[in-house]
């Protein structure tokens, strides 16, 4: 199969105007321009570009509406509005959740998501669909009968995990230890242990930073609050990279979700070519839902220019109004509209396919790659960089390519499957 466009945005290599892109068996064969090659179908003005990586999500987390009159939300109080939430989902909510979700995301254009699950509910739904997957099992607990809870939790998950329906669901499973502020420094060593992937959230908010420094402030008197504080934690360090670059904890893959507080001299440590024994360190942006709790501005930029790997996620519907990647790119555009198209379009594919480890079998339209891929309309007019039809528009996605077969059809392409 044969499918022109009026733009092929490859990731890794330059546009092409009237381009092509060959798919043989679930795999991309070729890439090139009109002319080379007769076209089977000629999907008119649109961009073929690869399937958008969501780096880091809660697909178990349903919405939770902002009032945006107020200004920025307040992000302690959010996480009590959370924690009411989940106590209040019924029995199998999270599973039905993460369903929908997960349905709204590959709508989106997705094909490879990192999702931080509850012992596995989210598993289920991702396991049936075309889509790749790291499933990070939350460990949370700071005291220890709820933090060996929910460590026995996900490993009961993990012994339900057959090796054939994990390579045929091209999933795998991970763990994620939550955060600083809710989760032992003994479970972040057992993790690392495992040499399992791991996620977590990491200098998300300055009271995280007053906690870890002072063992004070409105976090401890939230967790004081809920029951969930011990009296004899201690950090692992006093600065959030300690959480992933100390000890044993650096011979680990970590994705960092958020990082909008990470401190700049540590920036050296997270570097791509700076992880021991070939271990990857990455962090996941998540634009919108940074701007929801009025955080000072992220230092994605500097992290780039510095070596880090910056990729994209959406959080969840608890804090971003949708699950599209394509969303958060071009919230980010509208924000730092200097922000090279390349670059952008790499932090929403390729970058998240490095951080999942992935990269050599999705992220870019390139011959023997999977031939996963978005379909995007274009707006009805010309831009000397293409990347500005594709971020500067509101145009949406029409199809969702994995492994060769179309999902997710609009109805403009509705006969393509």
């Amino acid at each position: 199969m044969t499918l022109a466009a009026r733009y092929v945005l490859p990731g890794e290599s330059p546009p092409i105007q009237r381009g092509l892109v060959t798919i043989t068996r679930g795999r991309i064969q070729e890439v090139g321009k009109q002319g080379q090659r007769r076209a089977d179908i000629d999907l008119g003005n649109v961009a073929i570009v690869p399937g958008f990586v969501n780096a880091h999500t809660h697909l178990e987390l349903g919405p939770i509406p902002s009032d945006e009159s107020q200004g920025a939300e307040d992000e302690i109080a959010w996480l009590r509005r959370v924690i009411q939430q989940r106590r209040a989902s019924p029995e199998g909510g999270l599973e039905t959740r993460a369903r929908a979700s997960l349905a709204q995301a590959l709508q989106a254009g997705t094909t490879l998501v990192g999702d931080i699950t509850t012992a596995g509910a989210s598993w289920p739904a991702i396991a049936a669909a075309p889509v790749r997957a790291v499933v990070y099992s939350e460990l949370i607990g700071l005291q220890r009968m709820r933090g060996l809870q929910s460590e026995n939790e996900a490993w009961e998950w993990l012994k339900t995990i057959k090796p054939e329906g994990q390579v045929a669901a091209c999933a795998r499973p991970g763990l994620s230890p939550h955060a600083p502020y809710s989760t032992a420094g003994w479970l972040y060593h057992r993790a690392a242990g495992t040499r399992m992937p791991l996620a977590t959230h990491l200098a998300e908010m300055p009271e995280e930073l007053e906690l870890l420094a002072h063992g004070t402030g409105r976090l401890r008197e939230f967790l004081e609050d809920l029951g969930a504080w011990d009296n004899e934690w201690g950090p692992i360090g006093q600065r959030p990279a300690d959480y992933v670059r100390k000890g044993d904890l650096k011979r680990a893959d970590w994705l960092i979700a958020h990082g909008n507080y990470l401190d700049r001299d540590d920036f050296w440590q997270l570097r791509a070519e700076a992880a021991a024994d070939g271990h990857r360190v990455a962090v996941a942006y998540c634009p919108r839902t940074h701007a929801r709790f009025g955080h000072a501005p992220h230092p994605f930029r500097a992290m780039l220019d510095r070596g880090i790997v910056v990729c994209l996620g959406t959080d969840s519907l608890a804090s971003a109004p949708s699950l599209s990647v394509l969303d958060e790119a071009r919230y980010l555009r509208r924000v730092v509209p200097e922000l090279p198209g390349p670059l952008l379009l790499a932090m929403a594919t390729i970058f998240g396919a490095w951080a999942l480890r992935a990269e050599t079998v999705t992220g870019s339209l390139s011959p023997g790659k999977s031939a996963d891929l978005a379909i995007v309309a274009l707006p009805d007019q010309d831009a000397a960089d293409p990347h500005d039809l594709l971020f500067e528009a509101e145009t949406p996605v029409l199809a969702t390519m994995f492994e060769g077969k179309f999902h997710h059809l609009s109805k403009a392409l509705k006969g393509l499957d």
